[in-house]
């Protein structure tokens, strides 16, 4: 057989000419889809993503909860008629029934034992006083008439009252006084003593709680010097150690301690308290009634 005779390969190199015709028609093929990828579904009402929420204009809290729009002019809200007075409450307050003598201080203690010297006058009133004003809204107190003897045994090596308890001197029956105890108990339960300062490691404290009717209680609080009554007498110290202080208020300031049973001179009387001259040198000051037996 004659040998078959093979056509010779032939490669064609495309012209610049050529090459740049054909990208310019890839192109227009390109830029003709992409314009109608985007013009076409405008034109057939499509959406390829979610549109914004729109904010009104306006809005209330209306639209939040539902209830019917209110007109833009809204009519002016009138005014309430100002509340009545309250009526007064007739007789005195309920802690001005209560007279609370100044704190004596029986006994001290270090390392156990009963301390030999006098004990020191710690600040120990300025915080129990209001806690034990709170007797007057014990249950029961507002029908109470007589004195409670009211003690407290403090612990400064736990810095908290350890112990409330009540005296010989107490006129209440047993279950009364054992009401106003208890009511005390939790009045200190959360009282610390941290920040008094002191020297013995432990204190014990009382008070002549006194309740009385309510029109004989006098206002409390210091009153002014046309108030003060002289007087002329003498008296003796009641107390262990009475706190003489430089005005008719336990707030006055401590001028002077005088032990039980000195004499002193009484020259005049502001509420329930005396004021006294109580050395050689002619020194006043003011003490509580009870203090001088008064």
């Amino acid at each position: 057989m004659p040998a078959e005779r093979r056509q010779p390969l032939k490669i064609e190199v495309p012209s610049p000419k050529q090459e740049s015709l054909r990208f310019g028609r890839v192109g227009l093929i390109v830029s003709a889809g992409f314009a109608i990828g985007i013009i076409w579904p405008r034109v057939a009402g499509f959406k390829l993503v979610p549109s914004v929420p729109s904010q009104p204009a306006e809005s209330s809290s209306a639209d939040l909860t539902g209830a019917p729009g209110q007109a833009k002019a809204a009519a002016p809200v009138e005014a309430p008629p100002p509340p009545e007075p309250e009526p007064k409450a007739s007789g005195a307050a309920p802690f001005d029934r209560l007279r609370i003598s100044e704190p004596q201080f029986l006994a001290c203690r270090q390392n156990g034992k009963k301390s030999k010297d006098e004990c020191d006058h710690i600040e120990f009133d300025r915080l129990a006083r209001p806690h034990i004003q709170a007797l007057a809204s014990c249950a029961g107190a507002d029908k109470l008439l007589g004195v409670l003897s009211l003690g407290f045994d403090l612990d400064f090596t736990s810095q908290a009252v350890k112990n409330v308890k009540s005296g010989k001197s107490t006129s209440f029956s047993e279950s009364q006084t054992e009401t106003l105890i208890e009511c005390e108990k939790r009045e200190f339960s959360n009282v610390s003593l941290v920040g008094i300062a002191h020297k013995h490691e432990a204190y014990s404290v009382f008070y002549k709680v006194e309740f009385e009717k309510p029109e004989a209680a006098e206002p409390s609080g210091d009153v002014t010097p046309a108030d003060v009554t002289e007087a002329s007498g003498h008296a003796t110290v009641a107390w262990d150690v009475a706190l003489v202080r430089s005005s008719a208020s336990r707030d006055g300031t401590v001028v002077a301690r005088v032990l039980q049973g000195t004499r002193v001179s009484v020259t005049g009387r502001r509420g329930d308290w005396y004021r006294i001259k109580y050395d050689v040198k002619g020194s006043v000051g003011w003490v509580y009634r009870t203090a001088i037996g008064m």
